[in-house]
């Protein structure tokens, strides 16, 4: 770390740029040799980030170090290509040297890229990965013949296991120094216009005859014509593949990652809340009381509980999809289901994220990172606030309760399956109709191509700093957004500061009704008054901004639910002197009763479209790259959500349901 950056004080450390095709070994490459140590940033005038950290596993030689997206061809085929192509030829990114990165069982197929990068006159080292799968076959690459075959130097190494870094190091440094210009855009510009279907059919025959030249048997062992074998997963994939076992597999797989995130993360996201419970009391009780006081403890240190409490979760999805990426099988699903999801206008890669929209959109929209054409990242982080989170369950569950009878909790069941299905079908409508407006855009439909990675045992180690890397730029980046929201939203609800009386319960509600979210709340009551909500409503609505399940809280607090009347023989919680409140509250204007079947059906449709979440907003910012469409998204779901719950209560109220 120290020689690192003694030289970076003196001179910019050169560029490596790590080129390859998706699945072959390229980023857990780049973590080898960065370790943990590198930031993620965007591509300059996009939104596709890319990854540079400084080599601290090159040994005698430092260096920076840049991941980039998935790239078959330097003639690009979708925005991602071009933004990675782009980088190579302008910018602070354009590097003194390239690494490209090749599957061994590939090996022709990824050496066209290679061939392509030399021809435009870049420095090459090529790093042939996935040896491993060929010595199973009784076969190994022989690296010195391969670079004598297509002039360039040539390093055999597994990315999980790094080993050979002397070598590589060597090679590198080698190709820094080399003399000569590098080449530019108009480089690339005239390598287009040169380069035709005869051209790539000849470069690809060319390939394909050197490879078995490259490839030689070990002990005597070798595949028909000394080529490699018959992938040792061609067997299982038959199955995982299949149109109808592989689909059901892959729900099954799909279902029980779920099912882990929310129960796994469930107690540890308890113990968050938990320490942040006690911090919270911890300061009240070290600091004299005061309203300074409050807002280091509730606003500062409760808005920071705010954003870890979702890292469990967080944590798990990025560990598990990690482990079923590492062992080659995310990219099989993404393969069954991309004919499904194709009638909607996604393809396989949404599928994930949007089942992980179910736990909570903040992480469903990091894992939409996964997905590489813009297009179909933007449709996926489009309508992932669509997928009813966890965090809507609160408030789905106070109202169905109140809806339901007890003793037909099975209505209850049946309405909550409903909503759940009814956020997926939304979804897939709004996704087929911005997808024919994107593609009018785009001048044309996309397509899903996908090179299948050999099925592996993940190596934990891996699979473990993978997702450590990910959780932090999670917190990196996401938390300042959300935990100044979060203070926002206390200053709003505690301001301006009055005299209040001592109690406790009535301190706290005086306060509330006296803020300027009250006098927000009583100022747009003439718009929540068709909800069915009163101003005390709309203040619980706008402290629902802040995550959807304080709505719960904050209707407990400006509907006094310590008056509400004893039920349950006195031992009921706070949910069920909530909804024994319910039962009482009136408009103080009209003295109509505000919480009624047709009232709590609108809330409900509110809560199912209504992007009432502003950490998600946040993080949607960060994903789309621009506060603009993440503003739009907000509006578009949140004001279509307020028009169909006026439709849906006045529509009720008309046919006479109260």
């Amino acid at each position: 770390m120290s020689s690192n950056a003694a030289t970076s004080e003196t001179c910019p450390l050169p560029v490596v740029a790590l080129v390859g095709a998706a699945n072959s070994g390229k980023t857990t490459l780049f973590n080898a040799l960065t370790g943990s140590h590198y930031n993620t940033v965007n591509y300059p005038g996009a939104t596709v980030e890319y990854a540079l950290g400084a080599s601290r596993h090159l040994p005698g030689f430092a260096c920076r170090v840049m991941d980039t997206p998935g790239l078959t061809s330097m003639i690009p085929a979708s925005p991602d290509e071009k933004v990675t192509v782009d980088a190579l030829f302008a910018g602070a990114t354009r590097p003194a040297a390239v690494l490209a990165v090749a599957d061994a069982t590939q090996l022709s197929r990824h050496l066209y890229l290679t061939r392509q990068l030399l021809d435009l006159g870049f420095n090459v080292v090529l790093a042939v990965t996935m040896e491993d799968l060929l010595r199973k076959q009784g076969l190994r690459v022989d690296a010195e013949r391969l670079s004598d075959l297509i002039d360039c130097p040539v390093v055999v190494l597994d990315p999980r296991k790094p080993a050979n870094l002397e070598e590589l190091a060597h090679a590198l440094r080698t190709a820094v120094k080399k003399p000569g210009d590098r080449p530019s855009s108009a480089t690339h510009a005239a390598f287009e216009t040169v380069t035709d279907d005869v051209r790539i059919a000849e470069t690809f025959r060319a390939l394909d005859a050197l490879e078995p030249l490259a490839i030689r048997p070990i002990f005597g062992k070798a595949g028909r014509d000394g080529l490699p074998a018959a992938p040792r997963h061609a067997g299982p994939d038959r199955i995982l593949l299949h149109p109808v076992w592989g689909l059901a597999i892959f729900l099954l797989v799909m279902c029980g990652m779920f099912t882990a995130i929310f129960w796994l993360a469930a107690p540890l996201m308890d113990g968050v809340d938990a320490f942040f419970g006690l911090l919270v009391a911890g300061v009240k009780s070290i600091l004299p009381a005061s309203w300074i006081t409050d807002l280091l403890a509730d606003g500062v240190v409760g808005g920071a509980g705010a954003v870890l409490v979702f890292l469990p979760q967080i944590a798990i999805l990025f560990l598990l999809m990690g482990w079923l990426e590492d062992s080659g099988y995310l990219a099989r699903g993404a393969a069954v289901v991309d004919r499904p999801l194709s009638a909607i206008g996604l393809n396989g890669r949404s599928f994930v994220p949007l089942l992980s929209g179910y736990a909570c959109a903040i992480p469903a929209m990091l894992a939409a990172r996964t997905i590489p054409n813009r297009r179909e990242r933007m449709l996926t982080l489009l309508i992932i606030p669509l997928m009813s989170c966890s965090a809507r369950l609160p408030v789905y569950a106070l109202l169905l309760a109140f809806l339901v009878p007890r003793d037909q909790p099975w209505l209850g069941g049946m309405a909550l399956t409903g909503l759940y299905l009814l956020g997926f079908v939304m979804g897939g409508i709004v996704s087929t109709v911005a997808s024919r407006f994107l593609r009018g855009r785009d001048g044309g439909a996309t397509s899903f191509m996908l090179e299948l990675p050999a099925l592996r045992a993940p190596v934990p180690r891996v699979v473990l700093v993978s997702a450590f890397h990910k959780t932090w730029q999670y917190i990196r980046k996401a938390g300042p957004t959300i935990l100044t929201i979060a203070v926002g939203l206390w200053l709003l609800t505690h301001t301006p500061i009055q005299p209040v009386p001592a109690d406790g319960s009535d301190r706290e509600y005086v306060a509330v009704s006296r803020s300027y979210a009250a006098h927000i709340g009583k100022f747009i009551q003439p718009v929540t008054e068709p909800m069915g909500l009163d101003w005390r409503g709309g203040v619980a609505l706008i402290s629902g901004f802040a995550a959807r399940e304080v709505f719960v809280g904050s209707l407990a607090l400006v509907y006094r639910v310590w008056e509400a009347k004893d039920v349950a023989g006195g031992k009921a919680g706070m949910t069920g002197k909530l909804l024994a409140r319910f039962s009482e509250l009136r408009f103080e204007n009209t003295g109509r009763k505000i919480f009624t079947i047709s009232t709590c059906a609108g809330i409900l449709v509110f809560y199912l479209i209504a992007l009432q979440c502003f950490p998600t907003v946040a993080v949607a910012r960060n994903e789309m790259g621009k506060w603009k469409p993440a503003l739009i998204q907000l509006a578009i779901y949140t004001g279509g959500a307020y028009a169909l719950t006026v439709a849906v209560v006045q529509g009720l109220r008309f046919f006479g349901v109260p």
